[in-house]
């Protein structure tokens, strides 16, 4: 997880006043996600409350003004994705005292939104009109345009090696336990032996799936990229909010469909769920090597960032996230989850 900026509360409450003039009260870290690199925080302001993210990296000039392209989408209703994306919302992050949309504090990019209070997808499951509108905000958000300015500045899909090499070494090492830091870290190299040969399949498979999608002509649209159940938020009134843009990219469709029945954190692995969604999507042609492809790199991506964080990462005392991170990463492997779902999807192919 990253280091925090500032020694406690007082000093985040003194960077939050003098990036974005606001007089903070009380500060309250939110439960962690499965982003190490990341920190999010509730604050309560004399004026209300609101949500502050951080993360470790260069500003990115991307993320922040899309969330604000397409909330201005939803109030306009100018456009026929605007009309779409009305079924859900994205929330606008807000300006610092500069006018910029997210900002630096003590090295740390953050962004600030006003609080909305509810649960996401792993907490709360989607009723089957909440399924339809997500499908529709999906729809919609994979036809907008976007302005030049944006456009140029949003990743493009490569199927790169990148995820699939990390995995490649961190399977062809294999340290002894008492060169490991910490229990999280043993029980995961003792979780990769295990699984060497199924994940070396993956790791094959995805490697062949992305040389063949390398050669085909595919519409490349506008993706959330990291679509799953945690990023999905159904606030106190219902409404369905799509959060954590920070990875936006120009990619075939499937690379945001196949989180729909792929089972992340075991959840969206359900057919009546998946008939809700494309019942707002509609009937686009899915590509099923696509798909397959992005099953199986979404699993190599993430053993590959576990591994970093637990057999290279230094631990901390008191760091939960490691904890965390290893119920997450063995969890990959239970009926119904991502491995399972990716493999069947594989097996799909063959007929």
């Amino acid at each position: 997880m990253i280091d925090k900026p500032g020694a406690g509360s007082g000093d985040l409450i003194r960077l939050v006043h003098d990036a974005y003039d606001l007089h903070v009260l009380d500060v309250d870290p939110t439960a962690p996600g499965a982003d190490a690199e990341a920190a999010t925080y509730r604050l309560t302001a004399h004026d209300g409350t609101y949500f502050l993210k951080l993360r470790r990296g260069a500003a990115d000039d991307t993320a922040a003004p899309l969330q604000s392209f397409l909330a201005d989408a939803v109030t306009a209703g100018a456009s026929e994705a605007g009309a779409g994306i009305e079924a859900a919302r994205v929330i606008a992050p807000l300006q610092d005292r500069h006018g910029r949309l997210s900002t630096v504090l003590d090295g740390y990019v953050a962004v600030l939104y006003p609080f909305v209070a509810g649960r996401n997808g792993f907490d709360v499951p989607l009723t089957r009109d909440q399924w339809t509108a997500l499908g529709n905000f999906v729809r919609a958000l994979h036809h907008i345009g976007l302005p030049p300015s944006l456009r140029s500045a949003v990743r493009v899909e490569t199927y790169g090696p990148k995820w699939r090499d990390k995995v490649r070494g961190h399977l062809a090492t294999d340290p002894p336990p008492e060169r490991l830091p910490d229990a999280p870290a043993r029980e995961l190299a003792a979780i990769l032996r295990a699984r060497r040969q199924q994940l070396t399949t993956l790791v094959e498979r995805a490697e062949q799936l992305a040389a063949v999608l390398r050669g085909k002509e595919r519409e490349l649209v506008l993706c959330h990229g990291d679509l799953h159940a945690g990023n999905v938020m159904v606030t106190d009134d219902g409404t369905v909010v799509v959060v954590d843009w920070d990875d936006p990219v120009m990619a075939p469709r499937e690379r945001d469909l196949m989180f729909v029945g792929g089972g992340v954190g075991g959840v969206w692995n359900d057919a009546a769920e998946c008939a809700a969604f494309y019942r707002g999507y509609g009937t686009e042609d899915i590509d099923a090597q696509t798909l397959a492809y992005y099953r199986c790199e979404r699993i190599v991506q993430d053993v590959a960032e576990y591994c970093d964080q637990l057999l290279v990462g230094t631990p901390r005392e008191g760091d939960d996230d490691r904890e965390l991170s290893l119920r997450h990463f063995a969890g990959q492997f239970r009926p119904d989850d991502v491995v399972d779902i990716a493999e069947r999807t594989y097996a799909a192919l063959r007929g």
